[in-house]
């Protein structure tokens, strides 16, 4: 049997389109589960309907793979500063950008925890504003009918 090569294009019918986006979305959790599971992988993968609705499958969890994608270009950073030796210089130095400082939470003071604690409540913030944004222009696009 010889599979035939589908386009790849916009499904104009609404109710075949949530049909196929239903499959898909099982399909590709189905495809990351495996991922987690034969190459010890940690994976998150989120999409959001039409109608707005979220769907996430995460390994360990969504949350923990997402913070750990955020840290990332920290730890980036944190690797260009390493010398040859690969140690990291031992002056503690301020993030111009977000004025914290680049101290493990178990050293830092009682007035650092508490800057850090805002500075996360932000970026949370931050966070839901870009997805509730995202969310409202796909509505926007689907009500003005583009794709």
């Amino acid at each position: 049997m010889v599979r035939t090569k589908v386009e790849i294009k916009r499904i104009e019918d609404k109710a075949k389109r949530h049909t196929t986006f239903t499959k898909r979305r099982q399909g590709l959790f189905k495809k990351a589960k495996e991922l987690v599971k034969r190459c010890d992988a940690q994976a998150a993968v989120i999409t959001f309907s039409l109608a707005g609705n979220i769907f996430a499958f995460g390994h360990p969890s969504v949350d923990s793979v997402v913070n750990r994608y955020t840290a990332a270009p920290e730890q980036d950073e944190e690797a260009e500063k390493k010398g040859e030796d690969g140690v990291v210089d031992e002056e503690t130095k301020e993030d111009e950008e977000t004025g914290m400082f680049e101290v493990p939470v178990k050293d830092m003071d009682m007035e650092e925890l508490e800057k850090l604690n805002v500075a996360m409540k932000e970026m949370k913030k931050k966070v839901v504003d870009r997805i509730n944004g995202i969310v409202s222009s796909s509505k926007n696009e689907e009500d003005l009918g583009l794709p």
